[in-house]
């Protein structure tokens, strides 16, 4: 079987060279403080929590995952948590946890049977909001019940911004009393909402959660990986691994994908060879064009021409030359860079910025300034 795994989040064993965030996430949650974590997607962030959640479990926390990917309304964000509290706790812990969560439902208004009572909408949403906050109390309740500690992993926390205006004023009101109770991890995918609700002066959770940062994967570290899952299956990564590595410059997900592809080109016995990666690193990029173009096709013309400058210009992207080339005014091109930038396809290094995906970078560089009209 091809041990390189892409196509989603990896268990805890398999997470790569993650230490030092892992380290920080749990220190922070024995001292009862929330940090927040954001990373571009397929960056390794959910893999990472993975990992923090069973490191913490051992540490003796009940650690609760919640993710809102999916959530769009102040009934999917209380459903979610509901959810992620009965998949869990485990043991004694877990009946406490189940008993309160059915104490703070709703219960049914005495009326005529058979007749559906009618309310009126400002009474539906402030119940609903009631019913939110008494999920959002439950490490404290399990704290009162069991003396136990909660650790609750939020998952695509920005979410929050679509499913509600005023959704994280809402859980600021709460968390802020839990105390020793409960520590909090807020993680996204999206870097520009995740510092709009930590980082801007007039939201609830500004200043309120110390960040915890991802970067590229280090070399040695992929190396020592790629290497040893070769070797571990009868195969040697040999002449291809130099390549593979400037390709994929540290990325989590896509250096998977082209450690995945190589070994299904390196027979049983040998050591890969150059030509056996331009075999695998054509197959990458032939699995993730409709992904590139997809992404391609929901960035506006300027974002476009910036993602093409930084790929295949050797000048900044604010040079005239590389202006002048990609027909963009230095304004638009600063602007667009740094949407591209909170949208978390370009990240910031020192004064300079890069694309997130090497493979978009790849695919991007090899596109004329015409075609970016």
């Amino acid at each position: 079987m091809n041990p390189f795994v892409y196509t989603g989040p990896v268990s805890a064993e398999q997470v790569i060279d993650r230490d030092e965030p892992t380290d920080q996430l749990l220190e922070l949650a024995d001292a009862g403080q929330a940090a927040r974590l954001s990373a571009p997607r397929r960056f390794g962030k959910t893999s990472l929590l993975y990992r923090v959640r069973r490191d913490a479990d051992a540490r003796g926390f009940a650690v609760v995952y919640v993710d809102f990917s999916r959530a769009v309304s102040i009934e999917d964000v209380a459903v979610t948590i509901e959810e992620a509290y009965r998949a869990s706790i485990q043991g004694s812990l877990r009946r406490t946890a189940v008993a309160l969560m059915r104490s703070v439902r709703p219960r049914a208004r005495a009326g005529v049977p058979g007749v559906a009572s009618i309310e009126v909408a400002p009474k539906v949403e402030a119940e609903r909001a009631r019913q939110l906050g008494r999920l959002l109390d439950l490490p404290l309740k399990l704290y009162e019940r069991s003396g136990t500690r909660t650790l609750v992993i939020y998952d695509e926390f920005q979410e929050l911004l679509r499913a509600g205006d005023d959704l994280d004023r809402l859980f600021r009101q709460h968390l802020q009393h839990h105390g020793p109770a409960a520590s909090y991890i807020f993680a996204g995918s999206h870097p520009g909402l995740m510092e709009e609700l930590f980082a801007t002066k007039d939201r609830p959770f500004f200043d309120q959660a110390r960040p915890v940062y991802l970067d590229l994967l280090a070399d040695p570290d992929l190396a020592d990986y790629i290497g040893s899952r070769f070797e571990e299956t009868g195969r040697d990564v040999g002449d291809a691994l130099e390549p593979l590595l400037d390709l994929v410059a540290g990325h989590p997900q896509r250096a998977m994908l082209c450690a995945h592809h190589l070994w299904s080109r390196t027979p049983v016995g040998a050591a890969a060879t150059l030509e056996d990666w331009e075999d695998a690193r054509t197959d990458a990029l032939r699995e993730a064009a409709d992904g590139l173009q997809a992404a391609w096709n929901l960035l506006g013309t300027n974002e476009r021409r910036v993602i093409a400058a930084i790929a295949s210009s050797s000048d900044s992207l604010l040079a005239e030359r590389t202006l002048d080339r990609f027909d963009l005014a230095k304004n638009t091109a600063a602007d667009a860079r740094d949407r591209l930038v909170s949208s978390g396809d370009l990240q910031r290094v020192g004064n300079d910025v890069r694309i997130v995906d090497p493979l978009l970078a790849e695919w991007a560089s090899h596109r004329a300034p015409e075609q970016e009209v």
